[in-house]
């Protein structure tokens, strides 16, 4: 690569983690120039660490920046999020196998139960499993009512911390527009 010659730091530039990343999305581009790897469905794999390139813009973009910094300081809420997710996942997959299980000929299993929950909570709704009997009509309308209140708590949780963010940023922004001010304005009156 063209900045591994110009580097002054050569050590440090081969240690960074994206330097790698760069050299691992390359790598299967030059490799097809020379062998035929249509048959090599390993190094298919590689070809989606391009993608991962993509990554590396949000270092250049603040409002990009902004959002994986409120995101990361949401992990402890949203990881409870997701822990209370795959209980009510588990508990409607299991309670909807029992109440359809002889009733619904497309049900062979909890597993059938359990991709019923996820897709319904997730609201996807494939409508490839539907309910029957009575009690699972009535289960799977209460569960969709819980699933629409239980998305709308990740949105919250990620509103306040972006907003907490936003204003925080805001405010550094102020203070150094007024420093500068400050700088520039004791210039102005010297001279």
């Amino acid at each position: 690569q063209l900045r591994f010659c110009v580097t002054n730091e050569k050590l440090d530039f081969q240690k960074h983690p994206t330097t790698w990343l760069d050299v691992i999305t390359v790598f299967p581009y030059y490799l097809e120039l020379f062998i035929d790897v249509t048959k090599m469905k390993s190094l298919k794999v590689l070809r989606i660490a391009r993608i991962a390139r993509v990554l590396k813009l949000i270092k250049k973009n603040k409002r990009l920046m902004l959002i994986a910094t409120v995101l990361s300081q949401s992990v402890s809420e949203l990881s409870m999020l997701i822990i209370v997710w795959s209980m009510c996942i588990t508990v409607a997959g299991c309670t909807f196998y029992f109440l359809e299980a002889d009733a619904n000929p497309t049900i062979y299993s909890g597993v059938d139960g359990l991709w019923w929950a996820v897709v319904t909570m997730s609201t996807v709704g494939y409508g490839d499993i539907s309910p029957i009997s009575i009690l699972g009509k009535a289960f799977a309308t209460v569960f969709v009512y819980i699933s629409m209140v239980f998305l709308a708590l990740p949105l919250t949780i990620i509103v306040g911390a972006f907003s907490k963010q936003y204003e925080a940023r805001k405010c550094i922004s102020l203070k150094e527009n007024k420093s500068v001010y400050k700088v520039d304005h004791v210039q102005h009156s010297q001279d």
